[in-house]
């Protein structure tokens, strides 16, 4: 096909504008129209970046439109997403994917029966600089076995009070929304874990009933390895700035952050015991800062730094047009579900060991 045409379903969540703005710059891609269920919100968010109102049944019934951006709230990225997937488009559906893990479990049911049709959710870290060239070294063995790896993720103090993190349907709040980030990116890493122990705790004395959640500590048990991960919705620091895993190895150390990428490994020069050797890589500061102004149409402000939304796009434009996938499946969205609601279950049951598989 030549031209690629592409069109917004649900555009309240705040990173619609960004992946708006990075669609319009893509060549032989055209974006034919959005639409949301809130008239208001649509109409702020077509008067911020241009677009034009279309229908929910134009969307799907155009078959000038090969695929569809799912921006809505948590609660209907799925039902929207399978629903156009199920038209024949393909799909790429903001993160988490759902609400829960029934959600996930649909979205990945329509990716398996039609294959074609990529279907990505969009954990853009994925397309991290830093993460690439972390993968890459656990792939060459730099620091030999893994035996343990931490892992720290937060969202920005305040947005725990957020609609955002506290929609009713969602199964939680800041964990699942935000931490979902750094789950996907330690079990592309590591693999998917055979149990979860958690705890998920409520600060009565410093919170408010709107949060649903304010700290985590889960631990993901491997047969050859532990991982702890840490959350917070306490931190002052950018939450990209302070996600952060460290994974420690027989032969060395690996220390990676997201954004602005950085890599720092120590192995040894040899396998003898010659102390370690630092490498360290850093893409330095910002160009342009991740948050961007305040949103029209939505309570959080949109997105400044859109260079994951490019290599994001692009990799599913490529795969719509029938290059090789190497994007976010729905089916990896799953794992990641499963993991953050055996997270919950274990929390419920005061920590006890609890099988993903679920």
């Amino acid at each position: 096909m030549d031209a690629i045409g592409i069109a917004f379903l649900g555009i309240s969540h705040p990173h619609s504008s960004g992946r708006y703005r990075v669609f319009e710059q893509i060549p032989n891609v055209e974006i034919v129209g959005a639409w949301d269920a809130e008239a208001a919100t649509l109409a702020s968010f077509t008067k911020e970046v241009g677009a034009k109102p279309i229908s929910l049944d134009m969307a799907l019934a155009d078959t000038s439109i090969h695929g569809v951006v799912v921006h809505s709230g948590s609660v209907d990225m799925a039902r929207l997403g399978a629903l156009a997937h199920n038209a024949g488009k393909a799909v790429l559906v903001e993160k988490p994917g759902g609400a829960d893990l029934a959600d996930l479990r649909e979205l990945a049911e329509s990716e398996a029966k039609n294959p074609d049709q990529p279907i990505r959710v969009g954990y853009n870290f994925h397309y991290g600089e830093a993460f690439a060239k972390a993968k890459k070294m656990l792939v060459e063995n730099a620091i030999g076995r893994i035996s343990m790896a931490h892992v720290h993720g937060a969202s920005i103090t305040g947005e725990e009070l957020s609609q955002h993190l506290n929609n009713p349907a969602d199964m939680g709040g800041g964990l699942w929304v935000i931490g979902c980030h750094q789950i996907h990116l330690l079990i592309e890493l590591l693999g998917f874990p055979t149990g979860v122990r958690a705890t998920v705790v409520k600060l009565s004395a410093r919170s408010t009933e709107r949060s649903q959640e304010d700290i985590a500590a889960l631990t993901l048990v491997y047969p050859d390895k532990l991982v702890s991960f840490t959350f917070t919705v306490y931190d002052r620091m950018s939450f990209y700035e302070t996600s952060t895993l460290t994974l420690y190895g027989e032969d060395g150390l690996l220390r990676f952050g997201v954004l602005p990428g950085f890599v720092e490994v120590c192995g040894p020069s040899d396998h003898s015991q010659t102390p370690g050797q630092w490498t360290r890589w850093s893409e330095g500061a910002f160009a342009d800062p991740f948050v961007g102004r305040p949103s029209p149409y939505s309570e959080l402000p949109q997105i400044g730094n859109l260079t994951f939304f490019e290599r994001e796009a692009a990799e599913w434009i490529s795969a719509i047009r029938g290059a090789p996938g190497a994007g976010v499946t729905a089916a990896d969205a799953l794992q990641v579900a499963q993991v953050i609601k055996a997270a919950y279950l274990s929390s419920d049951t005061g920590g006890l060991e609890i099988d993903p598989r679920l």
